[in-house]
């Protein structure tokens, strides 16, 4: 068995709080980064977020991160690979990874906003791009909010 702290914090785990699926299931974060291919942008925020020790602090060095990457795509007309195919039961922009996002998201029952963040950061090179990114940025400034218990946290 792997030590805990190759495991997912609890604050991203979801309403449960025990870090447990239905079937006792729980995907280590280190697992999902070695088999999907991900940038090195990619892994660095999804590592920043979902650190053990990650807090408001690692979430706003990150939602900076996220918008520095984004305005530089912008600015360089960068535009996603996307991949015309069934966009409804097998998107391209997900079926790619070997541990989907919405697999680790659910298994590790990660909180709403956090499954969101980890979502459009895996598919934005091959979906919606900056935007995505910017969603990405918007659902974590929305964490942060929602943990500094602001009454405005989801706008």
């Amino acid at each position: 068995m792997l030590p805990s702290e190759e495991f997912l914090p609890m604050h991203v785990i979801g309403d449960r709080g025990h870090g447990f699926s239905h079937d006792g299931r729980k995907i280590p974060l280190h697992t999902f980064l070695h088999v999907n291919t991900l940038t090195s942008f990619q892994r660095e925020i999804i590592s920043l977020i979902f650190d053990i020790d990650a807090g408001p602090e690692e979430f706003s060095e990150a939602i900076l991160k996220i918008a520095k990457h984004a305005d530089a795509l912008k600015i360089a007309n960068w535009k996603p690979n996307k991949v015309d195919g069934d966009a409804v039961n097998r998107p391209d922009h997900y079926e790619r990874f070997p541990i989907e996002p919405t697999f680790f998201i659910m298994e590790n029952q990660i909180n709403w906003c956090l499954g969101n963040v980890l979502k459009y950061l895996c598919r934005f090179p091959f979906k919606n791009g900056v935007e995505d990114l910017r969603k990405a940025q918007r659902y974590l400034g929305m964490y942060v909010r929602f943990l500094d218990r602001k009454e405005d946290w989801s706008r």
